[in-house]
């Protein structure tokens, strides 16, 4: 009796060591992470150079012209989207290209993604994956608080994106198909919640 009771009691505690150490790697998902920021009911509306959540169109446009009067803000090509370039905060220059999302009557959502200006498809130097590791550190630093966290590619393209929630502001970082870019979303989760 006392030999099987011996085998319980240290079954029971392979059992309780198991369960606290899987208790203690239990991540939160992202839906735990917004709910949790969101309780917290906080306005983290600040984007970056000026952006900010419930920034009428207009406003956006204005800010815009001043930014690259400055030489901060350019436009791409067909004057449809913002750049912005980053010579010396990451490994290699990087420009940023993005636009709000224009389905809301202000800034609740931009678009937009990152990529090495000497990326090529011949080359292997300059992939997104190295650069969204880069992404992640620089904007931790940036922005503080949370640190991202892994979820599912939204595409499903890779194994893995990244998600940072600070009160009602969501970060997405993941990278395209072909391993170019790193597509960079901030969302307002308050508007999304009202929808």
């Amino acid at each position: 009796m006392k030999k099987i009771a011996r085998v319980s009691l240290a079954n029971l505690w392979v059992i309780g060591i198991t369960a606290l150490a899987l208790a203690c790697n239990g991540k939160p998902t992202l839906a735990e992470v917004e709910a949790e920021e969101l309780a917290r009911n906080v306005a983290f509306d600040s984007l970056f150079y000026g952006l900010h959540f419930g920034m009428t169109m207009q406003d956006f446009y204005d800010h815009s012209y001043d930014m690259n009067q400055e030489g901060i803000f350019f436009q791409n090509n067909m004057n449809v989207e913002v750049i912005i370039h980053y010579d010396e905060d990451f490994s290699s220059p990087v420009d940023f290209v993005f636009f709000p999302d224009t389905s809301y009557p202000t800034i609740q959502k931009v678009d937009g993604y990152m990529m090495f200006r000497q990326w090529a498809p011949f080359t292997k130097e300059y992939p997104a994956s190295k650069l969204q590791e880069e992404l992640k550190e620089k904007m931790e630093e940036w922005y503080g608080g949370r640190e991202f966290i892994k979820i599912e590619h939204p595409k499903g393209h890779w194994p893995y994106a990244y998600a940072k929630v600070d009160g009602n502001r969501k970060i997405v970082l993941y990278r395209s198909f072909d391993d170019q870019k790193v597509e960079v979303v901030f969302e307002n989760l308050n508007a999304k919640h009202k929808e």
